[in-house]
């Protein structure tokens, strides 16, 4: 019976979270696609053909009327990964704002467990509205800090996993593959159920 209930608690969760289809697409069809024409053609042809394809996205979405907020920061995020890569040189400079974002988290994390106010209360008070107080409380609290815990390891290894094979764009884009929407979702359901 306690399991039916949480069960149906982390769909309805899931379905606020709205995560359809088009948005998983369009998060990793730039790097699979940057990496790929990297290897057929050189850098610059690479950018500039992936670029015109991002805008292409963001167009397509505008015309069929869907909400284009999450499709513009996923494209202006892939275009600063593109000057990222120019500028670095190779396909793997693609990368360099994730592998930062994720290191920056992490360490802010653990600093936030440190000073006793974990950062994932004040993410869940950006998404659920709550009170800090209810966060605060000391029956609630406990369960920020250990899904703080969690987030901040699972972020600190991927960056870490990423900057070992920062030379190898195949892999960083497997690593980006693999630790994309799905695993943030079922890493969303682990630390709901705790």
């Amino acid at each position: 019976m306690k399991f039916n209930k949480k069960f149906k608690e982390i769909i309805k969760e899931l379905k606020s979270l709205s995560p359809d289809n088009e948005n998983v697409f369009d998060s990793v069809i730039a790097p699979v696609l940057f990496v790929l024409l990297s290897n057929l053609f050189d850098l610059n042809t690479a950018i500039v053909i992936t670029g015109i394809v991002i805008f292409g996205f963001l167009v397509l979405r505008f015309l069929q009327k869907q909400n284009t907020k999450y499709v513009f920061y996923g494209a202006l995020g892939s275009l600063i990964a593109l000057v990222f890569a120019k500028y670095q040189g190779s396909a793997s400079g693609f990368f360099i704002p994730g592998i930062v974002r994720d290191g920056v988290i992490s360490i802010v994390g653990i600093f936030s467990i440190f000073l006793g106010k974990p950062f994932t209360i004040y993410s869940s008070k950006a998404f659920r509205k709550w009170p800090e107080e209810w966060y605060l409380h000391p029956q609630v609290k406990p369960a920020y800090v250990l899904v703080a815990y969690i987030w901040t390891v699972y972020l600190f290894l991927k960056a870490a996993l990423q900057i070992y094979f920062f030379q190898n764009p195949e892999i960083l884009v497997l690593i980006k593959l693999t630790t994309s929407n799905q695993t943030t979702l079922l890493l969303l359901v682990i630390t709901y159920l705790i």
